[in-house]
């Protein structure tokens, strides 16, 4: 699975090189600029430690107290 899924990456990113050559300039560099962009906000999407992720994580936690004990929680 992880080699099938490597060679189809690569094979993604050989074909996306090639038309982007078929590119001007300027709109290549705006092409690798827009998919740095979207790689950057996925990581900052998929980041499990991410300072809003435990916020709500706790005021989850909070609120399932209250609500298992009937107080007002910690």
């Amino acid at each position: 699975m992880f080699r099938t899924s490597r060679m189809a990456r690569r094979g993604r990113r050989v074909a996306t090189v090639i038309l982007e050559l078929r590119l001007p300039r300027d709109e290549r560099r705006a092409a690798r600029a827009e998919r740095a962009a979207e790689r950057q906000m996925n990581l900052e999407r998929d980041n499990p430690y991410s300072a809003e992720r435990r916020a709500d994580a706790k005021a989850a936690e909070r609120d399932a107290r209250v609500d298992q004990w009937g107080g007002s929680g910690w």
